[in-house]
């Protein structure tokens, strides 16, 4: 049987203390003078994620009920789930949850920033949702010439890749790389498919590389994993990179890409 074929029976459980913790006054309801309990009722949570009564009821003690994704979607905002919660909801509902929404203004915890600093001389950047480039250490710098301010995109990877810098050692590698990287990004791309800045960035890079377009029609996608690539030092002479991609909990969709040098 797939993991996604039923709900847990512990959905009703996780529901139902989720219910106890909300007060009245914390979801905006009068506080009633004959509550038994603290929490909230099902009738009210049923309210407020627009929804029959007796269909939550039903759910909450476990029947065989299946929430689609937009009920589950529902009942999080109704329950004032975090992120973490709201993944929970769906793991036990037996649904894929949807991706973490986009930190428009990401930002590096200073403890990432020592670490790529401690990673010198091996190059370390960390690439967000859009594959922008928002933090690195020198090594990464002079690599991969990250401060180009003047270009549409100046930290974007992909724009690096598809109109201006070719680090791979050999045409044959760059093209293999550009085919891998361009499946890579889509399989992300599609999970914030509705994110205005992503479906801009496409659109500017359709327009701005012939190559990306033909390799955007092929469909390929893959998952970001790690490899080894050879890469054109500043100095001219050309090194082998073992790189490793690290996901990142405190930014969606974000990584950090560590490259080691392969003696």
């Amino acid at each position: 049987m797939s993991a996604f074929d039923s709900p847990s029976p512990s959905l009703g459980e996780f529901l139902r203390a989720k219910r106890a913790d909300i007060t009245p006054e914390m979801a905006g309801l009068p506080p009633g003078r004959r509550r038994r309990t603290p929490g909230l009722r099902r009738e009210e949570v049923a309210s407020r994620a627009s929804m029959g009564s007796a269909w939550y009821t039903a759910l909450e003690q476990g029947r065989d009920v299946q929430p689609s994704d937009r009920a589950l979607a529902c009942l999080a905002r109704a329950l004032m789930m975090n992120e973490t919660e709201r993944e929970h909801l769906y793991a036990l509902a037996g649904r894929p949850a949807p991706p973490r929404a986009i930190d428009g203004e990401s930002t590096v915890n200073p403890i990432l920033q020592r670490l790529l600093d401690r990673l010198e001389p091996e190059p370390a950047y960390v690439m967000d949702a859009y594959w922008e480039v928002i933090a690195w250490n020198d090594a990464a710098g002079a690599l991969f010439s990250i401060e180009r301010p003047g270009d549409k995109h100046p930290r974007n990877k992909l724009w690096w890749v598809f109109t201006q810098k070719r680090v791979e050692t050999h045409q044959a590698d760059w093209l293999k790389s550009a085919r891998t990287l361009v499946s890579i990004f889509r399989s992300q791309a599609t999970r914030y498919a509705d994110d205005p800045r992503m479906r801009q960035l496409i659109d500017d890079l359709l327009e701005a590389s012939e190559t990306f377009r033909k390799l955007w029609a092929e469909q390929g996608v893959l998952e970001l994993g790690s490899g080894r690539k050879a890469m054109r030092m500043p100095d001219g002479t050309d090194r082998e990179f073992d790189y490793l991609p690290l996901r990142i909990p405190d930014l969606p969709g974000a990584c950090l890409m560590i490259y080691l040098g392969v003696e």
